[in-house]
């Protein structure tokens, strides 16, 4: 950094200081180092604790052409491209209060720096939850999940955050304070505003308050595992319990290479694992969650199923293996990261009947190249695909190759492909989210109403926004 942007910086922080109180702000380096964006440092950090002040962090920034990052976790500050400016971060994480909980009406409203261990344990005490399990689950907030659209294996039978959101408050680009939705199931009235902001990664508003409809805690809970020699047999026997009268929670299918990684993080030096998953075959996995005769009808039927359609083995989970299994496979991403912090994990939205070949043409993509690849699959049309790299001098060259091959098979099949983490010279050779949508003037226009000056998180999102 030049010693005239250095100036630049300590005099934004100084200003920023004096308007918001110097308790309230992190200008150190040392402390800053935590907000960083792809290889992007702030000038200040403001720790915001009410709506009221975000408010006035992002009137100040429209009015002086500051570019504000909001988070509060951090858990996914790599998602998107680097950000083209980026002056303030604005972390919501005092921002953590319950605001109100209805059990018997099912609804639920929160700030956004609550994270989700604390909305777990507080609905599970009423034996309720919300039915989403996103990575990173020990230090995600409810803001970051909504702003990234976090995914989740319990979409299969709930859908996904769009669906169980009521309603939002939050602050645009300009400062303005905007209430969308309701706080109540039977709430219809005005539109649905809010569900814009969920997965537009803080590029619209600053979420201020969040409201979810509930759901009752199933009676019991098991997991079976069934292994498959190749993931064209896996993904047909989920099609085919697709078509069955069997109504499954979730439905994983787990690579031998994500098998792999997932043991080694569990056993550390142990050699014993308690994942019942196998480095050499695939893995479907299907929680089912209900009263006792329809779990004990799901173990029959899921069996007979395996059976016509070649599969082997079969495994019951419950307890604590059952715990440690799904919580590898919500912790996916993490996991990868973990292992390889400089990989590049493919988020990728697919039709069920074009899951087996797409499937194939991403092991071919990393294999042309040489780097290793797990992934995770979620029948219902969802990929997880992750390339590993290997530190060698053109790791990023051929990562960078992958992806754009990546990028063209996904399309050929009528897939939408994003890179959600990369390491930033990944980001500056590939855009991560694809090619130019069809649909980037209508969103540059919503852009533009929420946020006039491109002072929240700009360059981030797709197409530049």
């Amino acid at each position: 950094m030049s010693a005239a942007a250095s100036d630049a910086m300590a005099l934004t922080a100084a200003r920023i200081a004096q308007r918001f109180g110097a308790e309230n702000v992190v200008a150190s380096s040392k402390e800053l180092a935590a907000y960083e964006v792809d290889g992007m440092l702030p000038a200040a950090t403001v720790l915001a604790r009410s709506s009221d002040e975000i408010v006035e962090v992002l009137k100040l920034a429209a009015a002086e052409k500051l570019a504000v990052i909001p988070c509060g976790g951090r858990t996914k500050l790599g998602i998107g491209m680097p950000p083209a400016r980026y002056d303030i971060a604005l972390d919501v994480s005092r921002m953590n209060r319950i605001l109100a909980y209805e059990p018997r009406d099912l609804t639920l409203g929160v700030e956004p720096g609550v994270r989700f261990e604390t909305v777990w344990e507080l609905l599970g005490n009423e034996n309720q939850w919300l039915p989403v399990a996103p990575p990173f689950g020990e230090r995600a907030t409810i803001g970051g999940v909504l702003a990234a659209d976090a995914t989740s294996s319990l979409r299969h039978a709930y859908g996904g955050l769009r669906d169980f959101t009521l309603g939002m408050e939050f602050v645009t680009g300009y400062g303005a304070a905007v209430k969308s939705g309701g706080r109540v199931v039977k709430n219809v009235s005005g539109y649905d505003a809010h569900k814009l902001l969920i997965g537009s990664l803080g590029t619209l508003a600053v979420i201020t308050r969040a409201n979810f409809n509930t759901f009752p805690f199933p009676p019991v809970r098991k997991v079976f595992v069934v292994d498959f020699e190749n993931s064209v047999a896996a993904v047909e026997f989920c099609r085919a319990m697709d078509r069955s009268a069997l109504e499954p929670r979730l439905v994983e299918v787990i690579s031998p290479e994500a098998a792999k990684i997932m043991i080694k993080l569990e056993t550390g030096d142990s050699v014993e694992s308690n994942l019942r998953l196998r480095e050499d075959i695939w893995s479907v996995t299907i929680g089912v969650a209900a009263h006792e005769e329809v779990v004990a009808r799901h173990a029959r039927e899921i069996a007979g199923l395996s059976s016509e359609h070649n599969g082997g083995q079969m495994t019951m989970l419950e307890g604590d293996d059952q715990a440690l299994l799904l919580n590898q496979i919500r912790e996916f991403p993490a996991q990868v990261l973990a292992f390889d912090s400089r990989a590049a994990i493919f988020r990728i939205a697919v039709t069920p009947v074009s899951m087996s070949v797409l499937t194939e043409r991403l092991n071919a993509a990393s294999g042309s190249q040489k780097i290793s690849s797990a992934m995770v699959l979620r029948p219902h049309g969802l990929i997880y695909f992750a390339m590993m790299a290997d530190g060698a001098a053109d790791d990023i060259a051929r990562l960078g190759s992958a992806a754009e091959m990546v990028f063209r098979s996904a399309a050929e099949v009528g897939a939408k492909a994003r890179i959600e983490f990369a390491p930033v010279e990944l980001k500056r050779r590939v855009d991560v989210w694809g090619a130019v949508r069809p649909d980037i003037e209508l969103m540059r226009r919503v852009k533009k109403v929420f946020d006039p000056e491109n002072v929240l998180s700009p360059g981030r999102f797709a197409g530049g926004i």
